[in-house]
């Protein structure tokens, strides 16, 4: 399978989130010693303390994204491997964070981190969990806009393809990919092709063939957006 990654922009959030963590605990820290020093500050302190946490929260968010492992792109690169040069997967370029070119077309990868038992009926996405310790209850929640999401992203990255490739009129459809080892995907007559990550491989090996990039528009494709 070809890989293609953005690894500039992953290191560079990846830095941004250690930056930010960093500040963050200079400004908590350096609010605590003002509060002994010079305790009258305490506008300024307070202050300090909310931007402190705010931006040290941010960092932390960012550094689940880029800088913990595995990153979501190596877990769709492992779901993936074995695929022969026929199949082509993007990371952090094609407008989309994941895109997937294959035989059986072109798709926007859409990973969800819910971890429960996760149904579709009647037009609505739920998810079931179960208790865990002390601080999660079982229960159901409604899975809102995750659809939507989807659909949009991959209109976006279609546009981002045409805009490289102006003269291939192709299709892009989404797959919702739940990565969690913990979901379980019982998903029926949905209206978006729904996967767990095991199962990725599998199911896109045995979609039906459609008009797709072949080899040559995909090298392409990958030299118009920078690879």
């Amino acid at each position: 399978m070809r890989q293609y990654m953005n690894q500039r922009k992953v290191k560079l959030y990846n830095k941004l989130s250690q930056a930010m963590i960093l500040i963050g605990l200079i400004l908590l820290i350096g609010a605590l010693v003002l509060s002994f020093t010079h305790p009258e500050t305490m506008n300024q302190l307070l202050i300090g303390v909310i931007v402190g946490t705010l931006v040290s929260q941010a960092g932390l968010a960012l550094n689940n994204r880029w800088g913990r492992q595995p990153r979501i792109d190596q877990i769709f690169d492992g779901s993936l491997k074995g695929l022969d040069n026929r199949y082509a997967i993007f990371h952090y370029k094609l407008g989309t964070s994941h895109a997937l070119i294959c035989p059986a077309g072109v798709y926007a990868l859409i990973p969800r981190q819910d971890d429960g038992e996760i149904t579709y009926a009647e037009g609505k996405w739920w998810e079931q969990f179960r208790k865990r310790g002390l601080f999660r209850r079982s229960g159901r929640k409604r899975l809102n806009r995750i659809e939507d999401h989807a659909k949009a992203q991959a209109r976006i990255m279609q546009q981002s393809i045409q805009k490289a490739l102006p003269e291939t009129d192709i299709s892009v459809r989404p797959i919702l990919v739940f990565i969690s080892k913990d979901a379980l995907v019982k998903v029926d007559h949905a209206p978006v092709l729904t996967v767990h990550i095991k199962k990725l491989k599998s199911v896109v090996r045995r979609l039906p063939k459609v008009k797709s990039l072949d080899a040559v528009e995909i090298e392409h494709l990958a030299k118009a957006v920078g690879f």
